[in-house]
């Protein structure tokens, strides 16, 4: 039951920051989404800011065990990558915009960076597990392994948040391309010189 209301409180500050931004949401509104009295929502979180970093941490988990469903050496390589940077981009459209609030209160960032360490990961995990992954399809040589893991990572992972963050800011999506479309080209355009088109898999099946 204790879960349940925990849930539903960090789903109606989410939907609440979206719509009107994560600095002007407040505890009473928080207790007319979910039903609740104020007091009740003490009991759950010491405080509102507690709310808003339970919100950034629960996506991370669901995102790292995707991230991780991608094994080396199964499944056609660049249909793996362009799955890879899919799910980095919608996490980033989850992330954006309550984070966007951190930045503009600079006590709440610094709280937040106070409790990083007590988070299962951070931002930067991303890329170390994505690095992962691609060093191991080096070491198969589906991936060549003359650029090291990381910096392919940061290339192909970077552009998503740039998308993400130019998509929120604008209202359409960049280049008007779906998000399958974006990170296709994004793939294609890493493939040139990283990818072995003759290793096993390499290629995804096109047609």
């Amino acid at each position: 039951m204790a879960g349940e209301t925990r849930r539903k409180i960090l789903e109606a500050t989410e939907h609440l920051a979206q719509i009107k931004g994560l600095g002007r949401v407040t505890t009473k509104e928080i207790a007319q989404q979910t039903g609740l009295s104020e007091g009740a929502l003490y009991r759950h979180f010491e405080h509102k800011e507690e709310v808003f970093f339970a919100i950034l941490a629960q996506h991370l988990p669901p995102f790292l065990a995707t991230l991780q469903t991608y094994t080396a050496g199964r499944g056609a390589l660049h249909a793996n990558l362009e799955g890879i940077a899919l799910a980095t981009l919608r996490y980033y459209r989850q992330l954006l915009p309550i984070s966007a609030a951190l930045f503009a209160d600079t006590d709440l960032l610094g709280k937040y960076r106070g409790l990083l360490h007590q988070i299962e990961g951070g931002p930067h995990t991303v890329f170390e597990l994505a690095a992962s992954y691609i060093r191991e399809e080096q070491q198969l040589g589906r991936i060549a392994p003359d650029v090291p893991a990381l910096t392919l990572a940061i290339l192909l992972l970077g552009p998503c948040f740039q998308y993400e963050f130019v998509r929120q800011f604008t209202g359409d999506p960049p280049f008007q391309q779906t998000d399958e479309m974006f990170v296709h080209m994004l793939v294609q355009g890493l493939a040139p010189g990283n990818f072995s088109p003759t290793a096993p898999g390499a290629r995804a099946e096109t047609g």
